[in-house]
């Protein structure tokens, strides 16, 4: 049972998130079609992409491909699946409602068509087979697509949480948790060599919007108590 003030709390923790994701979903977007068209002129310069390539490469060691692989697999289709259906059972069994399980599984879908649409719109190359650590997917570079998806879902995720967790202490665990999680990945394909630095960044800004984007929808919804609402509910 919500108490009046807890409620207002919930209400005030809300608006900011709202705020701060339209802000972030205006700024991400500008940035990312800046990307988007300076990859697909081919003016992503060299200074950018071969020199990090050059700097993982000579920095490998057995403890750090380990971790590597240990982040790449956890976000990849199958490892952010899995994650997401953890997630959902826990949201769900917290809440008492299927609103955030809806709400994850909208994000995770909408990530994937988005990573599979750019990334055969643009037909980018990834970084040379001599460079990377095998096994290589077969699939085009731009944009990263684990980094794009741990992105948009852990980034709806960390929304959730903050809507959900009531105490300082557990928001703040959450919130490094996630944020650990999606650099490892980021930073990860770098480390392999399955991407260049600007599909990395692109992945990071353009799964920023899509979370945004749905974030700022979510609320929308909520306030409007339209016809959905009851299904959105977290």
């Amino acid at each position: 049972m919500h108490t009046p003030r807890r409620s207002g709390r919930n209400s005030q923790r809300t608006r900011s998130i709202l705020v701060f994701s339209l802000a972030i979903l205006f700024g991400l977007f500008a940035v990312a079609r800046r990307l988007w068209i300076a990859v697909r002129v081919g003016g992503v310069p060299d200074a950018w992409d071969i020199p990090v390539l050059e700097w993982f490469e000579a920095h490998r060691t057995a403890a750090a491909t380990a971790i590597a692989w240990f982040f790449t697999i956890a976000g990849d289709t199958l490892g952010m699946s899995l994650i997401s259906l953890v997630l959902i059972g826990l949201f769900s069994w917290r809440t008492k409602s299927a609103g955030s399980g809806v709400l994850i599984a909208v994000t995770a879908a909408g990530s994937v068509a988005l990573t599979l649409l750019l990334k055969t719109s643009l037909g980018r190359a990834r970084p040379p087979l001599d460079d990377a650590l095998p096994p290589v997917p077969p699939s085009f570079s731009f944009p990263s697509g684990h980094t794009l998806n741990s992105v948009a879902i852990l980034g709806v995720v960390g929304y959730l949480a903050l809507r959900v967790l009531q105490h300082r202490l557990a928001r703040i665990v959450a919130m490094c948790a996630l944020g650990i999680f999606i650099i490892g990945v980021a930073v990860s394909r770098l480390y392999l060599g399955h991407h260049w630095l600007s599909d990395v960044f692109g992945g990071l800004l353009i799964g920023g919007c899509w979370a945004a984007v749905v974030i700022v929808l979510h609320h929308f919804v909520l306030v409007k108590n339209g016809r959905w609402s009851r299904w959105l509910r977290t």
